[in-house]
């Protein structure tokens, strides 16, 4: 089989995805609710989350689809995260990252 060179994508081998296992405080956004605690296992690329394997409430509760705001590591940096028909998503600058689990 032939293939176009300029209608192929080259990939970059050096990009790899660094996983992080980790726990953080969330409550849905806009809300005066109590945080909950939750345990995550996302990848990232550079600083940036890039998917998500799972984000579970610590007392085992079905966390609803929703926004949410997250406070995570170290510095308790607050970021915006979205479960949407099951899949969770990100907040990067003015957009959702496009994919989640």
């Amino acid at each position: 089989m032939h293939y176009n060179p300029r209608v192929v994508k080259l990939t970059d081998d050096k990009t790899t995805l660094r996983p992080v296992e980790d726990y953080a405080l969330m409550r849905e956004r806009g809300s005066d609710a109590d945080w909950f605690p939750v345990e995550f296992l996302v990848y990232y690329d550079g600083s940036q989350i890039r998917n998500f394997a799972y984000v579970r409430r610590k007392d085992g509760v079905d966390i609803p689809d929703g926004e949410y705001d997250v406070r995570e590591g170290i510095d308790q940096r607050r970021r915006r995260w979205k479960k949407w028909n099951g899949k969770w998503q990100v907040k990067w600058r003015h957009r959702w990252s496009g994919s989640g689990h």
